[in-house]
C-alpha cells in the first residue's frame, strides 16, 4: 500500500503525537522521523512509544539517518566508523519502532581535493554502506540510499542515476533490503529527470522525498501537482520535506503559494 506523509524536521517544535494528529487532519498517513529530531527534541518518543502511536493512529514510519556532520565517505577512519555506527543505531531504532526503511546519504568530498583523496573518500563510503546494508539485512529494515543534489563545492556519490548505481554496485550487498530513495527536489536542481532514476532502479525505490525549487538551489518549497510524481516513482512511502507545517498544508492543497 502506497503511503503519503511528511518528514518530522528537527526545526519543528511539535511532539510526534501532535505532528501525527496534524497529518491525520490532512488525510496523510506516514511520518518520516529525522534522527536529528530524536536527538534534539525534549519530548522525543521511545521506540515503544512510537509503536503505540502507530497502532492508535494507523500511521507508518520511515527514518532518516544522521547527515549533518555525518559523512560515510569521511576519509578519517575514526570519523567514518562513527558515521557507520550512527546509521546502524538509527536502523536499530527504526526496527524497534516498527519502521520499514531508513534513508541514508551516500558520502561526499570537496571537489577541490586531489583525486587520491577522492578515491579514499569513495572507498570509505562503499565500506560504510556495505557495513550498514548488512546490518539492515539482519534487521529486515530497508536501507535506502538517497540521490543528493549537485553542488559546486562538494562531489557527491549519488548525484545522478549512473553514479548512484555504480556506488550500489560497489557496495555489492545482494539484499532486498538495500534500496533507493528518490528525492525529486535534488533531481530537479541537479538537472536530472526523475524518470531516469525510475528507469535505473525501478522497484528498488522504496521512498520518495517530495519538494520543489526554482532550479537554482535546494529550497524545499511546496510541491505543486505531486500526484503525477508519486504515480511515476511508485514508491512505498512518499514524504513531503517541508520547512513548516503550513507548507505541508500547501502541498496537500495542491498549490505552492
Amino acid at each position: 500500500m502506497t503511503r503519503l506523509g511528511a518528514a518530522m524536521d528537527l526545526r519543528f517544535t511539535e511532539t510526534v503525537p501532535e505532528f501525527v494528529a496534524f497529518l491525520r487532519t490532512l488525510g496523510l498517513d506516514h511520518v518520516e522521523i529525522r534522527q536529528g529530531y530524536l536527538d534534539c527534541h525534549p519530548d522525543a518518543p521511545t521506540p515503544r512509544e512510537l509503536r503505540a502511536i502507530a497502532a492508535e493512529t494507523g500511521v507508518s514510519y520511515t527514518f532518516h539517518a544522521p547527515f549533518r556532520d555525518a559523512n560515510p565517505g569521511n576519509f578519517n577512519e575514526s570519523l567514518r566508523q562513527a558515521t557507520a555506527d550512527a546509521v546502524k543505531r538509527s536502523l536499530d531504532t527504526a526496527a524497534a519502532a516498527g519502521a520499514e526503511a531508513v534513508v541514508v546519504h551516500g558520502g561526499s568530498v570537496p571537489r577541490r581535493y586531489p583525486d587520491r583523496v577522492k578515491a579514499v573518500s569513495r572507498e570509505h563510503a562503499v565500506r560504510s554502506l556495505r557495513e550498514c546494508a548488512r546490518h539492515a539485512d539482519d534487521l529486515g529494515v530497508h536501507l535506502c540510499v538517497e540521490n543528493q543534489r549537485w553542488k559546486s563545492a562538494r562531489e557527491r556519490n549519488t548525484e545522478t542515476p549512473e553514479r548512484l548505481a555504480a556506488l550500489l554496485d560497489d557496495v555489492g550487498v545482494d539484499s532486498e533490503y538495500l534500496g533507493v530513495t528518490v528525492d525529486v527536489g535534488h533531481a530537479k536542481v541537479t538537472g536530472v529527470e526523475v524518470e531516469s532514476f525510475v528507469d535505473e532502479f525501478g522497484d528498488r525505490i522504496r521512498v520518495a522525498h517530495l519538494h520543489d525549487n526554482d532550479g537554482t538551489a535546494d529550497q524545499h518549497d511546496p510541491l505543486r501537482e505531486y500526484e503525477a510524481l508519486v504515480e511515476v516513482i511508485d514508491a512505498d512511502y512518499n514524504v513531503f520535506e517541508m520547512k513548516s507545517l503550513a507548507d505541508i498544508e500547501r502541498c496537500v492543497a495542491g498549490g505552492g503559494s
